[in-house]
């Protein structure tokens, strides 16, 4: 999925047996996602955070 600026993505974990182990995506503070459960397995969508999310990031991050 991507939108007109290019900055939309999804990732599709399919569920295939079996299914054992971990994976990592690193991410900018400036992207956040969602994990949506399908029949396949689950999906993640990736978008840009807002400026508002990333302030809280901010805060939560340097405990202001």
């Amino acid at each position: 999925m991507e939108d007109e600026n290019g900055e939309r993505g999804a990732l599709v974990l399919r569920q295939e047996e079996p299914l054992h182990g971990r994976f990592v995506v690193l991410l900018s503070d400036a992207y956040t996602f969602e994990v949506t459960e399908t029949r396949q397995g689950q999906r993640l969508d990736f978008r840009r955070r807002t400026l508002r999310e990333r302030v809280e990031v901010w805060r939560r991050k340097w405990g202001l």
